[in-house]
């Protein structure tokens, strides 16, 4: 049996610059960075995870939440509408899920 696991690792690093605003110094990291002044390594691994590719979902949890929201959010949504959107309405919980989905 062949199976496609994914790793994915995240490195992290804090620079410190002086500059006249976030933006700027945005763009000089990004500058740094690109011309590889700025190289993470080992030292700064922060995370790292493992993923089954050959499915849409990390895991059995993710697949049933989807079933649930799929179930349910066109029915909400409508509801939602009727009641002139009201800010506490399950639907927008239900919305933001299915962005991670």
């Amino acid at each position: 049996m062949k199976v496609d696991i994914e790793i994915i690792e995240v490195l992290s690093k804090n620079i410190t610059i002086d500059s006249n605003s976030i933006d700027d110094a945005i763009d000089i990291i990004k500058e740094m960075y690109k011309q590889e002044k700025i190289v993470l390594d080992y030292s700064d691994l922060v995370d790292v995870s493992f993923k089954y590719k050959n499915d849409k979902f990390d895991n059995r949890k993710d697949c049933l939440i989807n079933k649930i929201i799929e179930y349910y959010i066109n029915d909400e949504r409508k509801h939602y509408e009727e009641l002139d959107k009201p800010e506490n309405h399950i639907y927008l919980s239900l919305k933001e899920l299915k962005e991670y989905t």
